[in-house]
């Protein structure tokens, strides 16, 4: 055997490994309770935030608990969600789906629509909520 299909030998098993590795690595980066079904379709288990009024225009869909939505986008429309939101729902099976129109934690001050488990939903148009949601959590 050469010296250099030895070392292109070595040079493959370098890189397998290497990308194996990296598989592992981020796989299991994301944390356990990352939304794996972000993609703007309110499906079971979800609450989800509505562009247009509920079920028009783009959703945005989660799982988790989002206390900055500033940094959010609807995945069909690339808009803000944060001040951009006319519509709410929550699919959500065990859990009151909660948005608030603050950053951070819900406290005293915040004005907060809350939906049940399997709510319908919620239309902000003509509230006073009207695009100022800026917080989402569960209660549970």
């Amino acid at each position: 055997m050469s010296q250099v299909s030895s070392t292109a030998r070595w040079v493959r098993a370098a890189a397998v490994t290497g990308l194996a590795s990296s598989a592992v690595l981020f796989a299991t980066s994301a944390p356990a309770s990352a939304n794996t079904n972000f993609n703007g379709t309110c499906e079971p288990s979800e609450s989800c935030i509505w562009q247009g009024d509920i079920w028009e225009i783009a959703g945005w869909d989660y799982e988790g608990t989002d206390t900055n939505l500033s940094n959010n986008y609807y995945p069909r429309t690339g808009a803000l969600v944060d001040n951009n939101s006319r519509g709410l729902t929550s699919r959500g099976s065990s859990c009151t789906a909660a948005w608030g129109n603050n950053y951070g934690s819900i406290s005293n001050s915040t004005k907060v629509i809350r939906i049940v488990p399997g709510g319908v939903g919620r239309t902000l148009i003509d509230t006073t909520y009207d695009r100022v949601m800026s917080t989402h959590t569960w209660s549970c």
